[in-house]
């Protein structure tokens, strides 16, 4: 009866993948189904584990003593070909790459702008007067600014006086 309907390939390869435990979970249950209802597939899986049973009583091949470093070799002469790429794809990618990194430049100057803009414009809830004050203090304070750099290396402020006293350095003329 199994020589009347031979196994297709696909059913074949279905019970070559199960005796492989190569077969998903899902598939595994439907097989195994099958398995307990259809006696031709019963029969096929039979035989086959039968198979694979004498293949383990095979000898088992040993590679020769340069097979490790015939394959590296191989494996360093595959990788060391370059890979081709069209050039119209290779630009546009890189055009592509650019035009983002632009628009993501310039995004981020506006927003700093106007954020600037924004923040620098704003008082705070109780410095309404306060903003105004600040320019003529800014003005009165100059020339402490532009020497700060010299100030730095003084150590107290009485010193600072001391160099102001006429009779260290002499009258101005």
């Amino acid at each position: 009866m199994a020589s009347e309907n031979p196994l297709t390939e696909e059913e074949r390869t279905e019970l070559v993948a199960y005796l492989d435990g190569e077969l998903p979970k899902a598939a595994v249950r439907t097989l195994e189904a099958r398995l307990t209802t259809d006696p031709r597939m019963r029969s096929e899986m039979e035989t086959l584990r039968k198979t694979w049973e004498l293949l383990d009583h095979l000898p088992k091949p040993e590679p020769s003593p340069d097979f490790a470093s015939r394959t590296l070799d191989r494996v360093s002469t595959i990788r060391a070909t370059p890979i081709r790429i069209k050039a119209g794809s290779v630009s546009h990618r890189w055009k592509l790459w650019g035009a983002s990194w632009a628009a993501a430049v310039i995004l981020a100057l506006v927003i700093g702008y106007e954020g600037g803009h924004f923040f620098s414009s704003r008082t705070a809830p109780g410095d309404q007067g306060r903003s105004k004050d600040v320019q003529p203090q800014l003005v009165e304070d100059f020339r402490v600014i532009e020497n700060q750099r010299l100030y730095a290396h003084v150590d107290d402020l009485d010193f600072l006086r001391a160099l102001q006293d006429p009779e260290l350095f002499g009258e101005d003329n």
